[in-house]
């Protein structure tokens, strides 16, 4: 008897909230994304977000990126030649707070994880491959010129073990 209540009770609250969800204003961007990392030359590639609504000035923002980048080195070394290819990739996901300021602009906090792999192929000699984690933020601005456009502004920071990597993105998006 409890479990047939409890689903029932379950089966009215789902009911009860679709409405509710559908008069929640939803909006997905997509965008380009680069990013500075030390020693390095810029990385770049794309950002998506997703923004959820629910009627109050503060909603739930989810932004991933995933970025990349090459470099080819020269270098000696205890009297040898080092020759080489450094390739570079990051990716993040983060979650925050946003808060809409009025009809046209919301701003929003974003922290999460931040991840970045690092190969390096020397010539002649095989090569090597590290993954690190680290702590990851960002902020931006997010504009609704009309109604269903979204364009976003934001700036991404990691601190990937010893290694800092800042950049920014930008996105065109759709709200519904």
């Amino acid at each position: 008897m409890k479990k047939s209540t409890l689903s029932a009770l379950l089966l009215c609250a789902g009911v009860m909230a679709v409405p509710a969800v559908h008069a929640a204003d939803h909006s997905v961007s997509a965008g380009y994304a680069q990013s500075k990392v030390r020693d390095f030359k810029d990385i770049r590639g794309v950002n998506v977000k997703y923004r959820y609504e629910g009627g109050i000035p503060v909603g739930l923002i989810t932004s991933f990126s995933h970025l990349k980048g090459e470099r080819n080195y020269s270098e000696s070394w205890e009297g040898e030649h080092l020759r080489g290819k450094e390739d570079t990739r990051y990716w993040s996901l983060l979650a925050g707070p946003a808060l809409r300021v009025s009809d046209l602009v919301s701003v929003y906090a974003l922290a999460g994880a931040g991840s970045a792999k690092s190969e390096i192929k020397e010539a002649g000699m095989g090569g090597a491959s590290k993954t690190k984690t680290g702590f990851a933020w960002g902020a931006g601005v997010q504009f609704n010129p009309v109604k269903n456009v979204v364009i976003d502004v934001g700036y991404e920071g990691s601190r990937v073990s010893s290694v800092a990597i800042n950049g920014f993105n930008v996105g065109v998006g759709y709200r519904f």
